[in-house]
């Protein structure tokens, strides 16, 4: 997976992500653990996710300390998205845009 097409951006995602060189994305795949994190890379990537893309994010059923679902239940309801949300274990959690 690791070919001349991967490029890897260094820093913090409120520094990187606002101006990442991405157009479009098929798998939004989040690890941003906090808040802050979760919400900065939904906020700047999630637009990009293209219409049967998957959104993958990892700390979602970990929120007694990071509230990392705080993050991602506020940007699906001020955003309308209404996609199920589908747990894969414990603190991994998806879901496919179905709109754009």
């Amino acid at each position: 997976m690791l070919d001349d097409k991967v490029r890897f951006l260094k820093g913090w995602f409120k520094d990187t992500l606002p101006t990442a060189p991405i157009e479009r994305l098929a798998i939004l795949r989040l690890d941003g653990d906090y808040y802050e994190s979760t919400m900065e890379g939904l906020t700047h990537l999630y637009e990009k996710l293209s219409v049967g893309g998957f959104a993958i994010i990892d700390d979602y059923g970990e929120d007694r300390w990071t509230y990392c679902a705080k993050a991602v239940d506020q940007f699906r309801s001020e955003r309308g998205i209404t996609d199920p949300l589908v747990r894969v274990d414990s603190r991994c959690y998806f879901w496919r845009k179905t709109k754009s």
